[in-house]
């Protein structure tokens, strides 16, 4: 399988930004409630897509590199499923910080 490490920071990202797209449509999705109680399931739901991002990225890049048989490349593709992971939840955090600061008065706003 022609495999490269590229395709593990490929997925990752994809997956960050599939679930940032979640986060926004279920912070948009959940009514305004009295006593906050709203934001404080947009903040579970942004952190529940968080880890989900975290763990999926890791968890298809790991099942892609079980198909790699050369040991080389699957130490390399290994180690960039580690990094990609990582990558994944510094942008995914990045992203949800960014997108709240920004809209501070839409639903997205009470993230942090």
């Amino acid at each position: 399988m022609g495999t490269s490490v590229i395709t593990a920071y490929v997925w990752a990202i994809i997956i960050c930004l599939v679930f940032i797209l979640i986060a926004i449509i279920i912070a948009n999705l959940i009514p305004n409630k009295p006593g906050g109680k709203d934001i404080s399931q947009r903040k579970t739901w942004y952190w529940i897509c968080f880890v989900l991002t975290v763990g999926l990225s890791f968890g298809i890049n790991m099942y892609l590199a079980s198909d790699i048989k050369i040991p080389s490349k699957h130490d390399a593709y290994v180690t960039a499923t580690a990094i990609s992971a990582g990558v994944a939840a510094v942008l995914y955090i990045i992203l949800g910080v960014v997108l709240s600061k920004g809209m501070k008065r839409s639903k997205i706003g009470s993230w942090f």
